[in-house]
């Protein structure tokens, strides 16, 4: 796959590494792609600040790392537990 471009990518996989999945994601999408990530909303924990649970946590932070990265827009779609939707820019 090395000089392959995708025009979507699909992530649902272990939580603890979505950020490594996304940045590997941004290298295989083409400008205009969409990456989409599954259980951003992680059953609705990621807004109750008082839950210190790891994966919660790691989802919440991989939320906050999308939101400020100024490479793609995103928006969260609130459809079963939730995906966010980047376009690449």
């Amino acid at each position: 796959f090395k000089n392959n471009k995708f025009d979507m990518v699909f992530i649902d996989a272990d939580k603890m590494n979505y950020k490594k999945y996304y940045e590997r994601s941004l290298k295989l999408t083409d400008k205009g792609g969409l990456i989409i990530v599954d259980n951003v909303l992680w059953h609705g924990e990621v807004a109750n600040e008082a839950n210190l649970e790891k994966y919660t946590v790691n989802i919440r932070e991989f939320n906050d790392y999308v939101t400020n990265d100024k490479r793609v827009e995103q928006i969260i779609v609130p459809l079963g537990d939730g995906m966010t939707v980047c376009r690449v820019l």
